[in-house]
């Protein structure tokens, strides 16, 4: 059955883009904004500001104290939270319907009247829990430095994708009040944002809502443009081997794919299920289950809004050394290339994806979440209804064309990580 996700779609006269989704089947309300700012947004040696962000927006605003943003949705029984990434960063509430307002104002407030609240203080207390969150994810985790090697190996310097989300240590140690003054100023606008407002709640006194609150906020005149900045050239395996405090060696691979959105995007994703997704898939019955020479075998597509990254990861079995994985992976993509997926798997990777996407879609949390996702993204929230179309469309003939174009050594990107002597020893 063809998906029917009703909506209603205006905007504010400052520019702040408003999606309606009515359900009443339940009484709770989905809040949802997206603005169109992440990691990409960021300049070479002042990166993470919107991963800070995203720790500021939750320590108050002008008229509301630090800390009570979550403590007012909690105390009526809703759940909040808010996350960064590369394109985009989100903030959502799911809340009884009839508190629908109290979310709509705390948002609005944020959005509108954060900076009169920002001090000093505030901003070296949430500097401090990111730099603590970077170290305990990243440097001092095994393994943790994966992606952001991978991104400078697969992205030239000045390109928005070749730092991580959460930013580098010395740029946050740098970090002025400033800085984030004017980052705020230039991103946190009505008119670089979309408000989604799903559930039960009654259509007309929502819009007097969201004119009340959000109306007066003003929009920057002078938002950035957003275009993209075009793919980088890409000729030969860049390659890397770091030597870390890890028992085990692993693999990481990537090739370069298109943005997400494309239909390459969307190969790329039901490739990497056919590789990894489940003990039937590829990569375990090869490498973990026959071969034994791999402790794991995933494989995911990084969706990002310009180019993209499928990526493979592949632990070794003690005893085993990290070129065998690489050969036995090689292996594996040869001859998915020359052979292709057979009819079988590839539906059972689109049954996977369709009922995973389907469960999604009966949270009313994700229902809001996906409509911004393509409003964002595309200019679009329709594609919620069709997205899983893009997936029913790939053919096995699409899929082997996709392995030889993209699938090759001079597009790819090669990180080793190998224990350092000391760990060899204690691990022997």
């Amino acid at each position: 059955m063809p998906l029917q996700i009703e909506f209603e779609e205006y905007r504010l006269d400052n520019g702040l883009r408003v999606i309606l989704h009515n359900d009443k089947r339940v009484p709770i309300v989905a809040v949802n904004i997206w603005y169109h700012v992440g990691s990409r947004n960021e300049l070479p040696g002042k990166t993470g500001y919107a991963h800070l962000f995203e720790h500021m927006m939750f320590q108050g605003s002008e008229h509301v104290p630090a800390d009570m943003h979550f403590k007012l949705i909690q105390s009526v029984g809703g759940t909040l939270n808010g996350s960064t990434f590369f394109d985009r960063t989100n903030y959502f509430e799911t809340l009884p319907s009839h508190y629908l307002e109290m979310g709509l104002w705390l948002e609005a407030d944020r959005m509108g009247f954060l900076l009169p609240a920002l001090t000093q203080q505030k901003l070296d207390t949430q500097l401090d829990v990111v730099k603590n969150e970077r170290r305990q994810r990243v440097d001092n985790q095994p393994y943790g430095l994966w992606l952001e090697k991978m991104l400078e190996l697969a992205y030239p310097p000045d390109y928005p994708y070749h730092w991580p989300v959460i930013g580098y240590m010395e740029d946050l140690n740098t970090a002025t009040m400033e800085d984030v003054r004017s980052f705020f100023k230039t991103w946190y606008a009505p008119n670089n944002a979309s408000l989604v407002v799903a559930g039960d709640f009654e259509r007309d006194s929502a819009k007097d809502l969201i004119a009340r609150y959000f109306g007066p906020v003003p929009a920057n005149a002078d938002l950035p443009s957003f275009s993209a900045s075009g793919e980088p050239a890409f000729s030969g395996r860049k390659r890397l081997q770091l030597r870390d405090r890890v028992q085990l060696p692993r693999l990481y691979m990537a090739f370069h794919i298109p943005a997400y959105g494309s239909q390459a995007s969307y190969e790329a994703d039901l490739l990497s299920d056919i590789l990894s997704a489940g003990k039937s898939s590829r990569l375990y019955q090869q490498l973990v289950y026959k071969q034994q020479i791999a402790q794991e075998a995933q494989a995911f597509y990084l969706p990002l809004q310009e180019t993209s990254l499928l990526i493979f990861v592949l632990t070794a079995k003690p005893g085993v050394d990290v070129e065998q994985l690489e050969q036995a992976l090689s292996a594996e993509l040869k001859n998915l290339c020359q052979a292709g997926p057979d009819e079988r798997e590839l539906k059972r990777v689109k049954n996977q994806i369709e009922a995973r996407k389907l469960r999604e879609l009966q949270s009313m949390a994700m229902r809001a979440d996906y409509l911004n996702q393509f409003a964002v993204y595309f200019d679009n929230p329709g594609l919620i209804n069709t997205e899983i179309d893009r997936y029913e469309e790939i053919t096995c003939r699409h899929m082997s064309a996709f392995c030889r174009k993209y699938l090759s050594d001079d597009n790819s990107v090669l990180l080793q990580f190998l224990p350092r002597e000391t760990e060899k020893r204690e691990s022997a």
